[in-house]
């Protein structure tokens, strides 16, 4: 069963001992307890996808960030077209696991990608770790940073921009005809050979072509290039609008 009053931050693996070490140093201020569960994550997506989740675990949440659980599984609907996170305690999860390959497709990791990169979500990686500001990977339009709660490591710097600043670079979504996935951090250029940017999340989304968001200048964003190699990149729409304070 899931503990009361217990919060799930799921992140890269790769992030977990730095994250624990971090938390570790203010959670000694606090009645509350860190601890690494025994919990698979699963993503699940599709236009059927709610309706194959409400049948088999009698519920799916519909609005955005909204979580239901039980004692079997937790889901959580998230930004996109029809995609959901669900958490499964491990002794579930043969349960769980047999109940939806029998009704779904299994996917890759490059799948979940392309989701991500169309619904506009930069998740934090190892490779991107501690070097962009939330707003610079569309966090505030995720609904996944608040200006007016507690206290965290740098958020006088994060509200200052928010407040006084102008935001001049963010995660645009691009696509390029590529055949190799660029790597995270690749250097995004303009017309003059100046960097004017870096891949924060990439996928292949044919054969022939790869989607990316990229951390790019705003004002740069419609001529860019990807890499030495220089590949043309083409803007393409978010699912939202980044609000730039004037």
């Amino acid at each position: 069963e899931w503990p009361m009053h217990s919060l799930n931050l799921v992140m890269d693996t790769a992030l977990l001992a730095a994250a624990k070490s971090t938390f570790q140093k203010y959670i000694v201020f606090s009645k509350a307890q860190i601890s690494t569960p025994n919990v698979t994550v699963l993503g699940v997506l599709g236009a059927d996808a709610a309706s194959v989740l409400n049948t088999l675990f009698g519920f799916c949440p519909i609005n955005l960030n909204q979580t239901q659980s039980n004692e079997q599984i937790s889901i959580t609907r998230v930004h996109g077209a029809h995609r959901w996170m669900i958490l499964v305690p491990t002794e579930t999860f043969e349960e769980v696991w047999a109940k939806l390959s029998a009704q779904a497709q299994i996917g890759t990791i490059n799948d979940w990608r392309v989701a991500q990169i169309a619904a506009g979500e930069s998740p934090v990686l190892a490779e991107t770790s501690e070097l962009y500001q939330p707003q610079e990977l569309n966090f505030l339009n995720l609904q996944a940073i608040s200006y007016n709660k507690g206290c965290y490591t740098g958020q006088e710097i994060i509200a200052r921009l928010y407040f006084r600043g102008k935001l001049k670079q963010w995660a645009h979504r691009f696509s390029v005809n590529s055949r190799v996935l660029p790597t995270l951090n690749t250097t995004i250029y303009d017309e003059t050979g100046h960097a004017q940017g870096h891949v924060v999340l990439a996928a292949q989304t044919n054969a022939q072509t790869v989607e990316l968001l990229a951390i790019v200048r705003h004002e740069h964003s419609q001529n860019v290039f990807l890499g030495e190699e220089k590949h043309p990149l083409t803007l393409l729409e978010l699912p939202y609008e980044v609000e730039v304070k004037v």
